[in-house]
């Protein structure tokens, strides 16, 4: 009993610096206006002798699926179950009942079952965890943590946790292998999934409410993920609602800069003068926040520990993102033709970020594209690219300089796809990140939040 009174102690401190657990009962205001918009960029026409070759275009298979109809095995959701690990709880039973009550138990426990809603309809699913663990380390002796060794993801030069470690480091770093995960693999959505602890002046407060939170300060923020936000805070409160028989609020959706759901820093600010307060790389899709309900009220904890209401709470996510698909109406997959999307990456060996594009191969390359929109293309989109020189994992933002490849695109409709030969201008001789992405009317794909390939010019 001993070590689990110093190891609660010790969460608190992380669960105050995570992702908004332990939100106070005045809804936050929302964020300052956009300090982080990329800088403008050119895009030089293709050649005009381009000419496309007929036929290769791949029909959509199509599907009885609630989510994406046309092809929702071209979809990948993230999910990410809130905390875990050895170090990080999140929110403690509140009646102290043991660890099988704590958040990080329920929001995986919902995880995988929204995971399995979502197979069942045919879409890829990237599970950020599937047990009790953390990516970035968990390696702590004093607190009989003896996980993976820490590693410094968000390159801030600190890593671990104890004493002598800024507060919340661990916790930095642990967010970044997470969205470094989904923005890897390209994921369409990412969803986080948290139980809150809503407090007043250090003390808890006994009420039951849904919230979600987002960021609008991306290119695709206001619209893009706005509207997911609000789908998904829609569903949790239209089916776990019904089953409580206690007063349950709906808080709606809140545009606030959690680190996970942040973009990154790029321009310091005198309200945003802190470069650890957002992460290094920020999420290259819509990701939100779920505060799916409270632990704080025995009724709701006892109802979210219950098969009934995480299941409920699993049916109401899915709503959410179906919802979100369903509305899409320019989005695309790009991938290496070779590989299969959403497969899980390799992690690399060393202590800095686990995650890494990957190396492009040598002269041309196949690249598979998928419309994963539910309108089809215009006869003038075109693929661009550009490279960047950097030592990152991958890039935070677009190039500069897009030009436009000599591959003209076909107008495929929703779901259907196509794989095309392109040569990507010369490489940097420094390391360097290309970033591809299709162009409609001067906008980006990536630009409304539909992640771009990156591949590098060079190994870690």
């Amino acid at each position: 009993m001993r070590r689990n009174a110093l190891h609660l102690g010790s969460l608190l401190v992380l669960a105050l610096a995570a992702v908004g657990c332990s939100t106070p009962a005045v809804t936050p205001s929302v964020a300052p206006p956009p300090s982080v918009v990329p800088p403008p960029r050119t895009v030089a026409a293709p050649s005009a002798s381009a000419e496309l070759v007929p036929g290769g275009i791949e029909v959509a298979p199509g599907s009885d699926s609630t989510v994406y109809p046309p092809n929702p095995a071209a979809i990948v959701v993230a999910i990410d179950a809130g905390h875990g690990g050895c170090l990080d709880w999140g929110v403690p039973d509140p009646s102290e009942r043991g660890e099988q009550l704590a958040e990080k138990t329920l929001t995986l426990q919902i995880a995988l079952k929204l995971r399995d809603l979502l197979s069942e309809q045919g879409i890829g699913v990237m599970m950020i965890r599937e047990e009790d663990e953390a990516l970035a380390g968990d390696n702590y002796p004093p607190l009989d943590c003896e996980g993976p060794p820490w590693r410094d993801v968000n390159g801030d030069g600190l890593a671990g946790f104890g004493p002598d470690v800024p507060e919340a480091t661990r916790t930095r770093d642990e967010l970044q292998a997470r969205l470094d995960l989904a923005n890897v693999v390209q994921a369409d959505v990412l969803v986080s999934i948290h139980i809150n602890s809503p407090s007043d002046g250090g003390q808890r407060i006994e009420i039951a409410f849904s919230e979600t939170f987002y960021t609008d300060e991306t290119p695709w923020g206001v619209t893009a993920t706005a509207t997911l936000a609000e789908a998904v805070q829609d569903g949790v409160v239209e089916r776990l609602d019904p089953i409580a028989n206690y007063e349950r609020g709906d808080r709606g959706i809140t545009a606030h800069n959690f680190y996970l759901v942040a973009p990154p820093l790029l321009e310091l600010t005198p309200e945003r003068a802190d470069p650890l307060a957002q992460p290094t790389r920020g999420g290259l899709m819509p990701v939100v926040l779920a505060e799916v309900g409270s632990i704080t009220l025995r009724s709701e904890h006892d109802l979210l520990a219950s098969t009934e209401g995480q299941e409920a709470v699993a049916q109401g996510l899915l709503l959410g993102v179906a919802e979100f698909l369903g509305g899409r109406n320019l989005a695309a997959r790009i991938s290496l033709a070779d590989q299969s999307s959403g497969a899980r990456p390799s992690p690399v060996e060393g202590e800095g970020p686990l995650l890494w594009a990957p190396v492009a191969p040598a002269g041309p390359i196949s690249l598979r594209l998928t419309n994963t929109g539910i309108t089809e293309w215009p006869s003038g989109a075109e693929l661009v690219a550009g490279w960047t020189a950097s030592d990152q994992p991958y890039l935070a933002v677009p190039p500069t300089e897009l030009a436009g490849l000599d591959t003209p695109v076909p107008p495929l409709g929703p779901g259907e796809s196509v794989v095309l030969s392109v040569e990507l201008p010369s490489a940097p001789e420094a390391r360097s990140l290309a970033w591809i992405s299709i162009m409609v009317d001067g906008t980006t794909t990536a630009d409304l939040g539909s992640p771009a390939l990156q591949v590098s010019s060079q190994t870690p």
